[in-house]
């Protein structure tokens, strides 16, 4: 039933469906320079209108023929228009020459109206209100401290939202009533609320401690801290298809405040052709919150999209990344890089597995070479970039497994000068040599979709900015 005479008559048609998006963004920012102190306001609006067209086709009991009734056309899938208000105020206080003290106010206001036949997350209101102070000390000329804390509020309000349809019911002994969130009809009909309305707020407090010592060929950074966050709106009311995750997505309106306890660790050392960076980090969620994974597929509102549920879960989490780098001459350099990390669900219905989309392990050797100059070219470079990632078997069920891969870029570039303008060029060759592979923690994952294959980018910038002649001589 597809028209392939329309739809193949041109590469670049814009046929349903497809999204437009909106923007505009206003930004209002000052400084004030008070003797050793600095004092910064700015305040800001943004509006985002977002509309998803698609033809009309009709699901579960949706009507074969789009009613003329209704206030909004057939074709408008979505409609998300946001407008967002936010003011803030830092300042920066210097207490002595050794320590200075970062101290401020946040806000930010925002409304979110929905329209459209498909409903994913209902209209709603959000404001938040922060302040934090963060204190520097430098002890020495090798070692610096720092402690900071914040203290936010919140409050989240949602409206209820019901299907613009009738969907029939089973009960025949609820004709004509409102019987709790159900508004049944004569006909044994009722219109179902896929969103009940919400009225959250929330409060918590946050700190954070560190240090930076740096006394010769050798650095550490240390940290320690405790976060919050607040559930946003779809992962306490969503209930509805996600096209870009491909999931119908559930959320849970009695969700807490997500809090994370987290220490992490950079310890660095540079000698003369080699450096290396090794960064573990440690956290610890008493109620982490994430998409849960069930066997369930929805058929009412889509075509078997896979169900997820918003829900939390006591989360421990490890893992770290390294960099190590040997310059085998002036113009060669080699390159090593790798980062791991472990997740392990304390409770709830998923405990002892880990976290969905968890990535797997990845190592990336590199081989660079660059150059002052070579002929008319200034800094010219080419580079091998080569990422060898492990097959992921820790997943949570029903997730599937993801095989390992190999994939090989290859980058190069230089900077010419053409009658005083400077010219960037470069070409990149991403997965040179055309794998299929699979990237787990990617959404296309779920619909069994390849990353992409072998794909050319050249790329030409010109700076807004002329070399002057004396430049032009010295190089």
């Amino acid at each position: 039933s597809v028209d392939t005479d329309l739809h193949d008559s041109s590469d670049r048609d814009i046929l349903d469906p497809y999204q437009a998006v909106n923007h505009l963004k206003v930004l209002l920012s000052n400084t004030w320079l008070l003797g050793p102190h600095r004092l910064e306001a700015d305040a800001g609006y943004q509006h985002n209108l977002r509309k998803e067209w698609s033809l009309y086709v009709s699901h579960g009991y949706m009507p074969a023929l789009f009613p003329d009734s209704l206030p909004f056309l057939p074709t408008l899938e979505r409609s998300f228009d946001k407008s967002v208000w936010s003011a803030n105020l830092k300042a920066n206080i210097r207490l002595h020459q050794q320590a200075t003290l970062l101290t401020g106010l946040s806000s930010e206001h925002q409304t979110n109206h929905i329209d459209g036949r498909g409903f994913l997350i209902p209209a709603f209101n959000q404001t938040t209100l922060g302040g934090f102070a963060l204190f520097n000390l430098s002890v020495s000329e090798h070692l610096d401290l720092q402690a900071g804390l914040r203290y936010d509020i919140g409050r989240l309000q949602t409206t209820a939202y019901r299907e613009w349809y009738p969907s029939p019911t089973a009960d025949e002994h609820t004709e004509g009533v409102s019987e709790g969130n159900r508004v049944v009809s004569s006909t044994n009909e009722v219109y179902l609320q896929r969103a009940a309305a919400i009225d959250r707020r929330f409060n918590n407090l946050s700190w954070s401690a560190g240090l930076s010592y740096h006394p010769t060929f050798w650095s550490l950074k240390a940290n320690v801290g405790k976060s919050f966050r607040m559930p946003i709106v779809k992962e306490l009311a969503a209930n509805g298809v996600n096209y870009h995750r491909f999931s119908y997505e559930v959320g849970d309106p009695n969700l807490s405040p997500e809090v994370a306890y987290q220490a992490d660790l950079t310890l660095g050392m540079v000698f003369d052709r080699f450096q290396l960076t090794v960064s573990p980090f440690f956290q610890f969620f008493p109620n982490y919150i994430y998409l849960n994974p069930t066997a369930e597929h929805d058929y009412l509102y889509g075509n078997g999209n896979q169900v997820y549920y918003y829900t939390q879960a006591k989360v421990r989490r490890y893992g770290g990344e390294f960099l190590l780098t040997y310059r085998l001459n002036r113009q060669w350099k080699l390159g090593l890089s790798g980062d791991y990390a472990h997740s392990r669900q304390l409770s709830g219905s998923k405990r002892g597995y880990t976290l969905p989309f968890s990535p797997p392990a990845t190592l990336r050797p590199s081989l660079r070479w660059e150059a002052d100059k070579l002929g008319r070219l200034l800094q010219p470079y080419a580079a091998l970039n080569l990422a060898l990632t492990s097959t992921q078997t820790n997943v949570v069920p029903p997730e599937e497994t993801t095989p390992g891969y190999s994939r090989l870029d290859l980058a190069l570039g230089s900077t010419l000068l053409w009658h005083r303008q400077t010219v960037v060029l470069s070409l990149q060759i991403q997965n040179v040599f055309d794998q299929i592979y699979f990237n787990h923690t990617s959404y296309y994952r779920l619909i069994n979709l390849p990353e992409p294959g072998r794909n050319v980018v050249v790329s030409m910038r010109l700076p807004l900015q002329r070399t002057s002649p004396v430049t032009n001589r010295l190089n």
